[in-house]
């Protein structure tokens, strides 16, 4: 007989996404840990190798030069993800849990440095960072066996800093921002249904938007004066959906959908701002421009299928899609969504203890580029090139009475 401990697998897996996916998502915010039987305790770990580059703009002015290299180097560093839960059932029918995770993050650097003259010459550079922690509770009330209605509060830190060098980012030649930690709350709902003797069990769950106001340190060689020293920001509103079922010989079908509020999403300091509103006076083409924000909301998905073998050693393969924000190519959007593969092994020893593994292939589908635009790109990219990333995960989760 499948042990229940299967939907472990079914929902959890150790892959939540990278920070390469649509606009600054690293994690899907799930609370499958949420949904473990009696009390639960997880951390997990995610490590991501990329291998992210483009290409510079204005290459034909640099090819005038002489310069015939125009490539970023590498754009994204490797990074260390960790999250972690826990799961108390206080009550037959009342249950709280606590999540840690790395909603979202970015941490892009390059110096494009060709030789001119004989001599590495610093053209352009960009040193981008934004980082954030989010701690939920989770409040769950089970008035049968089969439902479960929940909702909590997020506890949201987000902190930033943007660094630009180089000619071609013109009056922000220089330009640097440091975007102070800021703590805000957010707060999610959602409902489940399960039927445990079929495995089966589907759960949709809501995450508001959350509102930071980050003290804002800005320098710039243009000297503008503004009225605040605050930057606001929101991050995203989201939807989860996640369902998964038994089939038979020993098998389990799981799959999650998820949509995130990216087209509402926007970072622009106020000298930064100011400095666009001045410009637009004289060249009203570029009044629309922003620091960070995106043109479509982003929308993911995974599918799986997964076996239980006699020994209660579990596999599972599983596809995953990324659809992107649909922004033109820039160092901070140099994927604009993804396709992937996953394998997943999974087995439970000692009676409490479970320990999964992970690895994933992740192809970036490219972004578009328009090197003719009348406004370039802001910290822009005129091509990119096969980019792609793989990810290593581990989960270990105990069970206890």
């Amino acid at each position: 007989m499948m042990s229940y401990k299967f939907s472990l697998l079914g929902c959890g897996l150790i892959f939540s996404g990278t920070s390469f996916a649509a606009a600054f998502e690293q994690s899907n915010q799930t609370i499958q840990s949420f949904f473990e039987k009696d009390h639960y305790a997880e951390v997990s770990f995610a490590w991501t190798n990329p291998n992210v580059s483009g290409q510079v703009q204005h290459t034909e002015v640099l090819e005038q030069l002489g310069i015939q290299d125009f490539s970023t180097g590498q754009l994204a560093n490797n990074q260390l993800v960790i999250n972690a839960a826990l799961k108390l059932q206080l009550h037959p029918q009342i249950s709280w849990g606590f999540i840690y995770d790395q909603p979202f993050y970015v941490d892009v650097a390059y110096q494009y440095s060709p030789v001119f003259a004989g001599e590495p010459t610093e053209i352009e550079a960009a040193d981008i960072e934004f980082d954030s922690h989010n701690l939920t509770s989770i409040l769950g009330y089970q008035p049968d066996p089969n439902w479960n209605l929940y909702a909590g509060l997020s506890y949201q830190t987000l902190e930033g800093n943007l660094s630009l060098v180089g000619e071609s980012f013109s009056v922000f030649n220089g330009y640097h921002v440091q975007l102070e930690q800021n703590a805000a709350w957010g707060w999610l709902a959602g409902i489940s249904y399960q039927i445990p003797e079929y495995f089966f069990r589907t759960a949709l769950t809501y995450r508001s938007a959350i509102n930071h106001q980050l003290e804002t340190t800005e320098s710039i060689t243009v000297g503008i004066p503004t009225s605040s020293s605050f930057t606001k920001v929101q991050t995203p509103q989201s939807i989860n959906l996640d369902i998964q079922t038994g089939l038979p010989s020993q098998n389990i079908f799981y799959a999650g959908l998820r949509w995130v509020n990216w087209q509402d999403f926007v970072i622009q300091p106020p000298k930064f701002g100011t400095v666009i509103d001045y410009a637009a006076l004289e060249f009203p083409e570029v009044k629309d421009i922003k620091m960070i924000d995106y043109q479509e909301d982003q929308w993911s998905a995974k599918f799986g299928i997964a076996h239980q073998w006699p020994s209660s050693v579990i596999h599972s393969f599983e596809i995953l899609w990324d659809s992107g924000t649909g922004n033109p190519a820039s160092t901070l959007n140099p994927s604009d969504g993804y396709w992937g593969v996953g394998l997943g092994y999974f087995q439970n020893f000692q009676k409490h203890w479970d320990i999964a593994t992970g690895l994933y292939y992740l192809k970036f589908q490219k972004p578009k580029t328009d090197t003719n635009a009348a406004i370039p790109q802001f910290v822009g990219l005129s091509a990119v090139d096969d980019n792609d990333v793989w990810v290593v995960g581990m989960k270990l989760g105990y069970h206890f009475q």
